[in-house]
């Protein structure tokens, strides 16, 4: 399906503003349902209350004093290299989505995936568990005309790699940290490394046997709604999507590893490069804080802090999350600069990615606003018209 071929758009700015004709199963209300304005207020107030709370127990705790020095002295060249690898994460981000979409899609553009991946960081960073990250950037994929089962693939496919990173990543951290502080951290990274390596191994087989995996989950889904009526309801509508966007799925899964085996390195190599991105781009706001510290021990504490932010159950992991950071890097960061350091660092890595994100979703939802008041009216001028002719009659 080739992008960019919609039939409506604004001749003004030349900027689409039509969705795509929806697929049978997960179509665009499903999942705009999950990313609806009420929902994004909701989720964005929790998301900036935790992050608040948080912030201030670190700051009250550690009784950090002369933070507004300490941010005065930030080392400029730091500072710099710091946007620059943070510039980069974003579009390598982006570019690790896309590189693969276009395989599957020859018509998409690249600042569709870039927005698709800004629109992922936002609604996954005000969703629950980052539930509403997939969904964001399935919409962005698919009101350009992508399907939405060559979407999930592509998504899927990326998070298999995430997980080989993540799994290598608890490893190593499972040898440089315990050997340094002892058994401090190996209770946090053998539980990742568990959790890690169950989910390979579903999505593995969910991606090499897509029919028997949507068997089992059919099966799983009777069970379930069986003893739990309500919540079984919900799940049977999800099966049932899921099951409609098989074809498009197994099409995609034939294809890259078929015909396309030099994808899955280039995944994970991309998929590497990105995570140490960010792992480097904390070492450098140590680094920028003046405080000195060994790089390998700032990389493996971020290997361990990624595994805990993923996994956190609330919006973007706030709150959790930088409880988390100060917790772990208080082996490294003096105890006065421990609030300041989990604000620059969820700053750079979150925070930045979010605002951006967050116009993308807004712009999105202006857009399916204006074409549901432009459907609405040109159904309200049909239907008066029809009753004209009527009466006329």
């Amino acid at each position: 399906m080739n992008s960019g071929e919609d039939s409506l758009s604004d001749p003004s700015s030349g900027i689409d503003m039509t969705p795509t004709v929806e697929s049978a199963g997960i179509n665009t209300e499903y999942l705009l349902k999950r990313i609806t304005g009420r929902k994004i207020r909701k989720g964005l107030l929790i998301f900036i209350f935790l992050t608040i709370a948080a912030l201030t127990i670190l700051f009250i705790r550690t009784h950090s004093e002369g933070v507004v020095e300490a941010f005065r002295n930030y080392d400029t060249r730091f500072l710099f290299l710091t946007i620059v690898l943070l510039i980069f994460d974003i579009l390598l981000g982006a570019f690790r989505n896309h590189i693969f979409m276009k395989k599957l899609d020859p018509g998409v553009e690249f600042m569709t995936s870039l927005r698709a991946n800004l629109a992922n960081t936002f609604a996954g960073a005000i969703t629950p568990s980052q539930g509403g990250g997939g969904p964001a950037q399935f919409y962005v994929y698919h009101r350009k005309g992508t399907s939405i089962g060559q979407a999930v693939f592509v998504a899927a496919f990326n998070y298999l790699s995430t997980l080989i990173v993540f799994i290598s990543g608890a490893v190593l951290a499972l040898f440089l940290l315990t050997g340094t502080y002892g058994s401090r951290y190996t209770g946090i990274i053998l539980l990742c490394f568990v959790i890690f390596f169950i989910e390979f191994i579903l999505l593995v087989f969910a991606l090499t046997r897509p029919e028997m995996f949507v068997l089992i989950l059919g099966r799983f889904t009777d069970w379930f709604s069986g003893r739990f009526f309500r919540m079984g309801s919900k799940l049977r509508k999800i099966t049932n999507r899921v099951t409609l966007e098989v074809d498009s799925f197994k099409d995609s899964s034939r294809m890259f590893f078929g015909s396309c085996k030099m994808m899955i390195p280039l995944s994970l190599v991309l998929t590497l490069i990105l995570y140490l991105t960010k792992y480097v781009i904390a070492y450098l706001v140590v680094r920028g804080l003046g405080i000195s510290c060994d790089f390998m021990t700032v990389i493996t504490i971020q290997a361990v802090l990624m595994c805990i932010i993923y996994f956190s159950p609330s919006p973007g992991g706030s709150g959790i999350a930088e409880l988390s950071i100060a917790a772990l890097m208080s082996t490294v960061v003096p105890e006065s600069m421990l609030g300041m350091y989990s604000l620059l660092q969820r700053f750079f890595l979150l925070y930045v990615p979010v605002i951006l994100g967050s116009i993308v979703i807004f712009y999105e939802l202006r857009v399916v606003s204006r074409y549901r008041n432009t459907l609405q009216s040109c159904t309200d001028s049909r239907s008066m018209i029809f009753n004209e002719s009527t009466s006329d009659v």
